[in-house]
């Protein structure tokens, strides 16, 4: 019969074969083995082709009918080799294999060729019995043979070998030092890349995974300890090449990476809040240095996230916990204790002011898109952002009343940086004050075409305005203040005006945030332009009329209150316009005594035409600023708290107190970090207002009364 006579022929080639090797071992073996392979493997081939007849229809109706024992011809010949030869001589093709490895692993050159050629052939003859015919030639592999005559006792001898190294490399080093870790970590990294490689170019790809799992609690798991316990100081040594080494080692084993997290976030705590105490006092004085000692930390360890522990979320969360906590508690903060939570928001705010205020040094377009980018990158770690608003509503509104923005386009791209990071809601009060703006400056223009159609003179008037919606606005202390007629006029004119565009509307003038500029050639007939607030105008008109006054007789005639008149006079006294008779040599006086006689100083000089008189008064405004903020910042809280819990229980309808207060801290944590006392005293505020009731069954749920 054809089939058995092939089957009889190939059995008698490998026969043959096999007597060739039957003295050989190690690589010879392995060289006459997988030449042998390759041109038995190619003819079969050839030979199956040439059987594709007996294949198609005799092989297949035996293995339809049930026969065992029949196969593909090309699978006939692999079923030879197997079982003739492969069989015969496994013990030593498996020792030449195991050989060669170790001596590539112990430095020696070897041909992989050999490895990979012997390891396929393993791979080819271990097809699966059970379908010969439904696969034709290409039947399924099994890997049964690749993985009893080689993967199993290759992992073995893997884990023997490098359990070895790891013993001889600990006996020969100290673990106390550094530099041995260093060498540890760099020394293996690179054992277990020639392991992926060696697996790559020779093994079967599914050796891969438990390769790795032998090697790696061997190398790592079983020394983690070791690795772990010289982190902090490669942070110190700035070791980013070998952090990021020990960053790989650890993330191949389970619950490697949770101490290097840990510490990492009390590390980058630690170095922040150092860095802020080294600068303190310049900090507390100096917005831009606080900002930029935030930023220097900052920076660098983002940086070393991004490269060395390739962005991994559990790093990036430790260093956000990290710049959370020392950006809100550090030694400036600490410098007043009374309004720890202020100081943080108050000085970015503050940074704020600076880098959009106009100034000789402005940056351009791009510098300032990077520069506030920074700046978002700190807000974000605030707690207290309503705080921060707070400060930064106040310092905006007074660039836009004096016109000192560096430009529309940056505070608008700062909003809705701002407005990305927290919402609408957070930022629609600086939306609605930037388009109060706009409106005033449509009627500042109407008023002025207006005053030239009925002035004779044609003259235009040089007058501004800017008309604030209540409510949107910092609030604003109202003074008495009797106006000079050359002021009241306009006052008045615009008064008229704005009526008949605009009615059941009340105009209330903020005289203390008012300015204008004076004309004077009183000084020794030299021409000064002053630029002044309203009130220091209204006092230096006076001495028009006449060269000496007392403090009270100015606070008669401007009808000003006694704080008021004495902080007023006392800058124009600092600025050394008027002079307190007497006591000439005074230039410093805070507050003018009420008894006190101010006269012109005759002898005043200055090198500048133009002089602002007005910038005397900002630093009191500073204190007041914050005075302001503390006052109303408990209050606004409770207003904000008590308006989110009646939406949560407007929807929910009934809650438990513990998902009440659950649900509350998450939705406010964009905006600040409220305390459980407080919300205590909102929920109980609100009981009162007959807003909620507790649950007559259920002390500890609240229910929702519409």
């Amino acid at each position: 019969m054809l089939y058995d006579r092939v089957k009889s022929y190939i059995v008698r080639v490998v026969c043959d074969l096999l007597y060739g090797c039957v003295d050989l071992s190690g690589e010879p073996l392995l060289q006459y083995y997988s030449t042998k392979w390759e041109l038995f493997s190619f003819a079969m081939k050839v030979v199956d082709g040439i059987f594709a007849y007996l294949n198609r229809h005799w092989v297949r109706r035996e293995f339809d009918e049930g026969r065992e024992g029949s196969y593909m011809v090309y699978i006939l010949g692999l079923v030879a080799w197997r079982e003739a030869l492969f069989e015969k001589i496994k013990d030593k093709l498996r020792d030449a294999l195991l050989e060669l490895v170790r001596i590539e692993r112990t430095g020696g050159m070897i041909n992989r060729n050999l490895i990979s050629t012997t390891l396929r052939s393993l791979e080819e003859i271990g097809h699966d019995k059970t379908e010969p015919a439904k696969a034709g030639s290409a039947a399924p592999k099994t890997l049964s043979v690749y993985r009893s005559a080689f993967e199993t006792p290759f992992l073995e001898t893997t884990r023997v070998f490098y359990t070895q190294e790891v013993q001889d490399f600990l006996q020969t080093h100290t673990c106390q030092l550094v530099e041995n870790c260093k060498e540890y970590m760099e020394k293996f990294e690179r054992r277990l890349r020639e392991e992926e490689l060696r697996v790559e170019l020779c093994l079967n790809r599914s050796t891969m995974g438990p390769l790795k799992d032998v090697c790696e609690e061997i190398i790592v798991t079983k020394q983690l300890g070791f690795i772990q316990s010289h982190f902090g100081t490669l942070l110190v040594e700035q070791a980013d090449d070998d952090i990021g080494r020990m960053y790989q080692l650890c993330l191949r084993v389970e619950k490697g990476l949770e101490a290097l997290r840990q510490a990492l976030q009390a590390y980058v705590t630690k170095v922040g809040r150092e860095a802020l105490e080294q600068r303190c006092q310049e900090a507390l004085q100096d917005p831009k240095i606080y900002v930029h000692t935030i930023l220097e930390v900052h920076q660098r360890y983002q940086g070393l996230v991004e490269r060395s522990f390739s962005k991994e979320v559990g790093f990036v969360k430790s260093l956000d916990t990290a710049a959370i906590a020392f950006i809100n508690r550090n030694a400036v903060t600490e410098k007043a204790p009374e309004t720890r939570v202020l100081k943080s928001p108050e000085l970015i705010a503050r940074y704020c002011d600076l880098l959009m205020k106009k100034n000789s040094k402005m940056p351009d377009e791009m510098e300032m898109d990077v520069l506030q980018k920074n700046v978002i990158t700190i807000f974000k770690y605030l707690e207290d952002k309503d705080i921060f608003m707070k400060f930064y509503t106040k310092h905006f509104s007074k660039r836009l009343l004096n016109e000192q923005s560096a430009s529309d386009e940056a505070e608008s791209s700062f909003i809705s940086k701002l407005t990305e990071c927290c919402g609408f809601e957070y930022t629609s009060r600086l939306a609605k004050m930037v388009q109060d703006t706009q409106v005033s400056k449509d009627l500042s223009s109407g008023f002025k075409d207006q005053q030239l159609e009925s002035s004779r003179s044609k003259k235009s008037i040089e007058f501004g305005i800017q008309v604030l919606s209540t409510g949107t606005w910092p609030s604003m202390m109202l003074v008495n203040l009797n106006l000079p007629r050359d002021l009241s006029t306009t006052v008045e004119g615009f008064t008229a005006f704005y009526n008949t565009k605009f009615t059941g509307r009340k105009l209330s003038w903020i005289y203390n945030q008012s300015r204008g500029e004076i004309t004077s050639t009183a000084f020794k007939g030299k021409k000064y332009v002053f630029g002044a607030t309203t009130t220091q105008m209204c006092t230096l008109l006076l001495f028009n009329e006449q060269l000496e006054y007392s403090a009270e007789k100015i606070q008669e005639a401007t009808g000003l209150d006694t704080k008021t008149t004495q902080m007023v006079l006392g800058s124009l006294v600092k600025n050394q316009v008027l002079k307190i008779k007497g006591a000439e040599d005074v230039k410093d006086a805070d507050k003018v005594p009420m008894n006190a006689h101010l006269v012109l100083n005759m002898g005043y000089s200055n090198k500048k035409v133009r002089v602002d008189l007005s910038k005397m008064t900002m630093a009191v405004q500073t204190a007041k600023d914050q005075e302001s903020v503390q006052k109303s910042m408990e209050e606004d809280r409770k207003n904000i708290i008590q308006a989110a819990i009646v939406r949560i229980m407007k929807t929910r309808k009934q809650c438990s107190h513990q998902k009440l207060m659950v649900e509350l801290i998450e939705q406010l944590s964009t905006r600040f970090k409220p305390k459980v006392e407080l919300i205590k005293k909102c929920i109980g505020s609100l009981i009162e207002k007959e807003y909620l009731k507790r649950n007559e069954d259920q002390r500890d749920l609240y229910d929702y009364l519409a």
